[in-house]
């Protein structure tokens, strides 16, 4: 339940203005590894990156031994799983080799590529009311009862998020448990001045957004509101997390599974993921099901492709795990976007998500669309209904914002709930604490 976990918790938002550039995959680099992309037909991983999960009596020696008969190199190994090792292995041998190898060891559990998702945004013209989305889930109507607070804690695993923006830098997550800039892990988590998040893909301290995305989730999450400047987020006074996990387009498995580790562990109440693709990854299931015996819900983009998930799944957003929250996209008319993908069994519920109008990188605003656009909507109602209410446990949060919706046609029997986000009715069937 959210009243157990740390106080220390935050949300992010991001947007710009006419915002959407497509990034080559040089960009994608990162500290530890080359960050090239490739694909199988199916999806697309990391070349040269898997990741292994040894048995518990696998000894270190072991390990190594493994190790060095492929030529792998361990990168890193993850505070959620201590059994899990993220492996640099020779770009010649092959992934799918790799990972055969180490699957067929006795000392070996489980072994996965390093999965690449996509970030979710459609390039559209910014032509629609800049915050039609706000008047459409009733916001100002649940602003009436409340408009947030600080101790809701919102984290953003993204491109990372432009902390100095002055509609998103009075609501950043900052961790007490820190003395930053004095190149000390104060807090003993293994990271060293992790002050305001993490960038978990190029393993540094500086969660900065380069690419815009990100800081456009953060802002539909979670701008400042009521401040005179910009635009208002969903919950207007919450604190946003920045979990960088990508670059340009694409999101590395690995960095997600650690900052989904990262933001339950430092107190966040939600984790937003604008992100995802066909590949099933059980380790990640793993790091979300763990989110969820924290009490941590995890709000999943249902993807762009304009297809059925019931059929074609894409994950994140379609894990069975009782925390995860999938969301459609819809229209200013409520109409499900064209390219926003749908499921009668594994998409629960629709938001805004074409021409929202939110911050962007740079001190910028931006029009974009998507379902990394409709995410962040319901990931800033579950940080506006714990402001009201933080003694409710996450799956009656759940509940509440999926009984909720306003029925509308286009998601009738294309989605669970069958209609789209009202903040307004979410807030009014919320019981008082």
């Amino acid at each position: 339940m959210p009243h157990l976990l740390p106080s220390n918790r935050r949300l992010v938002v991001q947007g710009n203005f006419f915002a959407v550039v497509f990034f080559s995959l040089w960009l994608l680099c990162a500290a530890v590894t080359n960050g090239q992309v490739s694909t199988n037909g199916e999806y697309d991983y990391f070349l040269g990156e898997v990741l292994v999960k040894f048995k518990s009596d696998a000894s270190e020696a072991k390990i190594s031994q493994l190790n060095g008969t492929i030529g792998g190199e361990i990168i890193d190994r993850f505070s959620g799983d201590p059994n899990l090792y993220h492996i640099k292995v020779p770009e010649t041998l092959g992934v799918g080799t790799a990972v055969s190898f180490y699957t067929n060891e006795d000392s070996v559990a489980l072994a996965e590529p390093n999965i690449a998702y996509s970030t979710q945004v459609v390039p559209n013209d910014p032509s629609f009311s800049r915050q039609y989305a706000l008047q459409k889930i009733q916001a100002p109507g649940a602003w009436d009862t409340v408009v947030g607070d600080y101790g809701a804690v919102l984290a953003d695993t993204d491109t990372g998020m432009d902390y100095n923006h002055a509609d998103l830098a009075p609501n950043l997550w900052t961790n007490t448990g820190e003395i930053c800039g004095n190149g000390i892990d104060d807090d003993g988590n293994g990271l060293v001045d992790d002050c305001f998040g993490w960038d978990f893909f190029n393993n540094n301290n500086n969660p900065m957004d380069t690419v815009g995305h990100g800081s456009h989730t953060a802002g539909i999450m979670g701008a400042a509101g009521n401040n005179g400047i910009g635009i208002a987020g969903v919950v207007w006074n919450a604190q946003v997390m920045p979990l960088k996990i990508g670059s340009g387009t694409s999101i590395s498995n690995a960095a997600a599974i650690k900052a989904i580790d990262y933001a339950w562990s430092m107190g966040a109440w939600a984790i937003n993921a604008s992100w995802g693709g066909r590949g099933f990854s059980q380790l990640l299931k793993d790091a979300i099901d763990r989110a969820g015996s924290a009490g941590v819900l995890f709000i999943a983009a249902a993807g762009n492709n304009g297809t059925n998930n019931d059929t074609t799944p894409f994950y994140p957003a379609n894990y069975n795990s009782p925390n995860v929250i999938s969301v459609a996209s819809t229209t200013s008319t409520d109409a499900r976007a064209s390219s926003s993908n749908y499921g009668a069994r594994t998409v629960h519920l629709g938001a805004p998500g074409a021409a929202v109008f939110s911050t962007y990188r740079s001190g910028g605003y931006a029009t974009m669309s998507g379902t990394s656009m409709a995410a962040p909507h319901v990931t800033g109602a579950v940080g506006l209904i714990w402001s009201y209410n933080p003694f409710l446990p996450s799956d009656t949060i759940k509940s509440i914002i999926l009984n909720s919706v306003d029925s509308i046609p286009s998601l009738q029997g294309r989605t669970v709930s069958g209609g789209r986000l009202n903040l307004k009715k979410a807030i009014q069937n919320t019981p008082a604490p």
